[in-house]
């Protein structure tokens, strides 16, 4: 009987034992994350939307969601990191045809149709005026690249005058090397964002076949919950 007596004993204090070693493996399944919160030329809170008058509306869904990615450079073993970010419902506005992107400040997830070399995140706009910003990698002689032309100017939508905004273009560099033209004469992409508001406006060219922007779309409603 005292031999029954102490190896039941002995198996309990085994399945204590192995509780507790549970409890000490499960922490790793509540790992905190960092949260990048939105910056105020693209404030992509949850709940946020922008309605264009080409009837589309970019969204941000209600809460912030987690995003694994790779952060490391093609030519390096992938390196996986995880944050808590604001999650786009794009509806053509970015990343057509995908139908969701991920917001790290001033930079959205690739596409899903981007090339492996493109980096995990591409920059939509920069502070600084004259600043080049990175949109792809470099492949075969074709760079896709945005640069700031303007900082702090104002433009006029409908009846609705933006104050604090910031001008961009995008250009591939293939054509500023191949013509000896500046990023300026180059670019297919005109784009306007103000401060606490975000993408106002959109234009495109079809560069050199076309000299002049035509409006792709222009912003007419909006709300940011902060």
């Amino acid at each position: 009987m005292k031999v029954l007596l102490f190896l039941g004993a002995f198996m309990i204090l085994i399945g204590l034992v192995s509780c507790k070693d549970d409890k000490e493996i499960k922490p790793e399944n509540n790992v905190i994350y960092d949260t990048v919160k939105p910056l105020e030329y693209f404030p992509a809170f949850p709940g946020s939307y922008w309605i264009y008058d080409n009837n589309e509306t970019l969204k941000v869904a209600d809460k912030y969601e987690k995003y694994i990615f790779n952060s490391a450079d093609y030519t390096s073993e992938p390196n996986y990191d995880t944050l808590i970010l604001p999650k786009l419902i794009l509806n053509g506005i970015f990343n057509p045809p995908d139908t969701y992107a991920y917001v790290q400040k001033y930079s959205i997830s690739k596409s899903k149709e981007s090339n492996y070399r493109d980096p995990a995140f591409k920059e939509i706009l920069s502070l600084i005026e004259g600043s080049e910003f990175t949109i792809g990698a470099a492949i075969q002689g074709h760079k896709f690249t945005g640069k700031t032309i303007k900082v702090d100017t104002s433009i006029i939508i409908g009846t609705k005058q933006y104050e604090n905004v910031i001008i961009t273009i995008q250009f591939d560099y293939a054509c500023v090397s191949g013509t000896g033209g500046t990023p300026e004469d180059c670019a297919t992409i005109r784009e306007y964002y103000a401060k606490n508001v975000g993408l106002i406006k959109r234009e495109k060219r079809n560069y050199p076949i076309e000299t002049d922007f035509v409006k792709e779309f222009e912003l007419v409603e909006y709300e940011i919950k902060k």
